[in-house]
């Protein structure tokens, strides 16, 4: 009789594994970039020419592997992405400035007035729980254990058991999270005609919310395309705004107050 009473909870201990389990699976990130519609949006154009190199990924490993579980995770690792996050972050750059038309894009650098050098030094989405999130996992398991363990003569062994199945689809219920899309650049802006640094920035990005999120959910490509496209938007802002000032306070060409 205590094997057939048995079974029936390790069913349900199986399945709930086999549930939580099944959010851990492969994923790819559409990396779906903001776009602005093509306009003036600066009263005046700086009429200088301007390469954007490549950037440099200066990303700590936790960023690039991924990495983290209980409290605080952060995502995506590279092989989720389906472009390199240099790409993406070079890609997302030359969209803002051709539609902002903040200067005349060029593909040769011996073409251009300035050279724009890029640093990526973080680009993520980070998951953190509080300690309160791990309350209804635990109050579930222990609600399992005591309705089961009500007439059993199982004892704490049985408890523990059927508590242990209350925790696991406990996880599966929404609990407290914090997320947060980050992205933060370093620019240099560099003169072709001297090769000297005459402009440096850092600008960052950030989208955060409250949310629940239950303990086994692994929709991390959800999270990464709602969160991490609009927090690289924000950097990017940041970006060219700065540019933009430096470029039309220091615009080359001959000054309108000089002449006969």
């Amino acid at each position: 009789m205590r094997l057939h009473a048995a079974l029936p909870a390790r069913i349900l201990l199986l399945v709930a594994i086999f549930a939580l389990l099944a959010g851990c699976n492969d994923y790819r990130v559409r990396f779906l970039y903001p776009r602005e519609g093509r306009g003036a949006f600066f009263n005046e154009r700086p009429e200088v020419s301007l390469y954007v190199a490549e950037p440099v990924d200066l990303r700590p490993s936790a960023e690039r592997e991924g990495n983290g579980w209980l409290m605080t995770r952060h995502f995506p690792a590279d092989k989720h992405l389906e472009q390199a996050a240099t790409r993406i972050s070079m890609r997302a750059l030359l969209q803002d400035l051709n539609q902002t038309q903040l200067a005349v894009l060029v593909r040769n650098p011996d073409n251009a007035d300035y050279l724009l050098e890029t640093r990526l030094m973080h680009m993520t989405t980070e998951l953190h729980r509080p300690l309160t999130a791990w309350a209804v996992p635990l109050a579930a398991g222990v609600a399992v254990g005591a309705l089961a363990s009500i007439g059993s003569d199982g004892g704490l062994s049985h408890f523990l058991k059927t508590g242990a199945i209350g925790v696991v689809i406990g996880l599966m219920f929404p609990a407290p999270a914090d997320v947060r899309g980050y992205v933060r650049l370093e620019l240099d802006l560099v003169s072709q005609e001297t090769g000297e640094v005459v402009f440096q920035t850092s600008c960052e990005g950030e989208v955060a919310r409250s949310m629940g999120i239950s303990m086994a959910s692994r929709d991390d490509q959800k999270l990464v395309e709602d969160f991490l496209p609009r927090a690289l938007k924000r950097a990017n802002a940041c970006a060219v705004g700065q540019l933009y000032a430096f470029l039309q306070e220091h615009q080359t060409g001959p000054d309108p107050a000089a002449g006969g």
